[in-house]
C-alpha cells in the first residue's frame, strides 16, 4: 500500500495550487479596480482592466491540462484511500468479534491477547498509510476552488435554475387583465328603477356580453391544464423537479454495491426520497453492525440528489469522510456500516 502512495504523483496538483493563486491575485485586483472606477480615466480603468481580465485567462488555459493529469491522479488516490478505510471498518469489526469469542469463553486472555495484538499492529499500519493518503488528498483539493472540479464535475452555482423560472410568470401577464372586463359586464344587467327604487333586470342588455367572446379568455388557463399535476415527473427517462421558480430537469441515477455488505442489487434513484437502514420498510436495506433502523436518506433537490446522516451513532461517510450531508456527485462512495455504494449519475 505504501508503495501505491508513493506512486501518486502531486506535482500537476502543487503547479495547479501555484496557477490558482496567481489568479486570486490578478481576480482580487479587477474586484478592486472595479471599486476605483471612477478614480480614472475610463479609458485608463478599461486598458488595465482589459490586461489583467487577459492575463486571468491566460491562466486558466494553463490550468486546464493539469487539472486532467490531477484528476488521474486524484482518482487513483481515492481508491486507496476508499481501501484503506474498508479495511480499518473491517478490522474494527474483527476486534468486536475477538472481544466477542472472548467474553463467551472461545478464548482464554493469553489467545485473546496475542490476536488483539495481531489486529492493532494491523490497524496501527493501516492508519498510518491512512493519514499520509488523507494529506496528499488535502494537497490536492487545495488546488482548486471546488472539490469537485477533481471528479470532473461542474460546482453546484454554476447551472443557473433562475433563468429557467424567468419565462414562466412573463407568459401568463398579457392574458392575465383580458377575463374581469368579461365578468365585470355580465354584472350589467341588474339596474335600479328611478321610479320605484326596486332592482330591475333587463334582458334586452344582455348582447353586450357578446362583445368579449367567451372562448378567448378560457383559452388562457390552457397551459396550466395541460402541464403535469404533480410536482415530480419522469419525461424520456429524466427525472423532472417543478416548483413556483424553476423546472430542473434530473439526470437518472443509482448506487452500485461495492463490496459483499452491500449486496448484489443496484438500486435505481428517482424522483422521491430513499431511506437506507436495517429496519424492514426502509427502501435500501442493510444489515450488519453500526447501522440503524434508519440510518440515512438520499433526497432529489434542484441542486441533485442531497444525502443526510439520520444523527446517528456511527455516521453517514462519503469518500471515506463523515458527513452529516453531502450533495452527491457522480463517483461518490457512500458508506453506510460497512456496506459501500458507488453513486453514479
Amino acid at each position: 500500500m505504501l508503495e501505491q502512495i508513493n506512486q501518486i504523483d502531486i506535482a500537476p496538483a502543487d503547479a495547479l495550487k501555484r496557477l490558482r493563486d496567481e489568479r486570486e491575485v490578478l481576480e482580487g485586483r479587477i474586484k478592486a479596480m472595479d471599486e476605483m472606477k471612477g478614480q480614472v480615466a475610463d479609458a485608463v480603468y478599461l486598458r488595465v482592466r482589459s490586461d489583467y481580465a487577459h492575463r486571468v485567462q491566460g491562466l486558466i488555459d494553463q490550468s486546464r491540462p493539469l487539472l486532467d493529469q490531477a484528476r488521474g491522479q486524484f482518482a487513483s488516490l481515492q481508491a486507496i484511500l476508499n481501501s484503506l478505510q474498508g479495511a480499518l471498518d473491517a478490522a474494527n469489526l474483527d476486534r468486536q468479534e475477538l472481544d466477542l469469542r472472548h467474553k463467551l469463553g472461545e478464548f482464554d486472555d493469553a489467545a485473546f491477547k496475542s490476536r488483539c495484538d495481531a489486529i492493532e499492529a494491523s490497524v496501527s499500519e493501516k492508519k498510518g498509510f491512512h493519514e499520509q493518503a488523507s494529506r496528499l488528498r488535502e494537497r490536492f483539493v487545495a488546488a482548486v476552488s471546488d472539490e469537485r472540479e477533481l471528479v470532473g464535475v461542474q460546482p453546484a452555482y454554476t447551472p443557473p435554475p433562475p433563468a429557467v423560472a424567468t419565462p414562466a410568470p412573463v407568459s401568463v401577464k398579457p392574458s392575465a387583465p383580458e377575463p374581469p372586463p368579461a365578468r365585470e359586464e355580465q354584472r350589467t344587467d341588474e339596474i335600479e328603477s328611478p321610479m320605484s327604487g326596486a332592482t330591475m333586470v333587463m334582458p334586452a342588455i344582455r348582447p353586450i356580453k357578446a362583445v368579449a367572446p367567451a372562448p378567448a379568455p378560457a383559452a388562457s388557463p390552457a397551459p396550466p391544464a395541460s402541464s403535469p399535476a404533480s410536482m415530480q415527473t419522469m419525461v424520456g427517462g429524466m427525472g423532472m423537479l417543478q416548483s413556483s421558480e424553476a423546472t430542473v430537469m434530473m439526470r437518472p441515477a443509482r448506487l452500485v454495491p461495492q463490496n459483499p455488505e452491500a449486496g448484489k442489487t443496484t438500486h435505481a434513484l428517482s424522483l422521491k426520497t430513499v431511506v437506507l437502514g436495517a429496519d424492514g420498510s426502509a427502501d435500501i436495506r442493510i444489515g450488519g453492525p453500526g447501522v440503524e433502523p434508519k440510518h440515512a436518506q438520499i433526497v432529489p433537490t434542484q441542486a441533485g440528489y442531497h444525502l443526510t446522516d439520520m444523527d446517528t451513532k456511527h455516521g453517514t461517510r462519503v469518500n471515506a469522510e463523515r458527513v452529516r450531508e453531502r450533495l452527491l456527485v457522480t463517483e461518490d462512495v457512500i458508506q453506510v456500516g460497512a456496506a459501500r455504494f458507488v453513486f453514479r449519475q
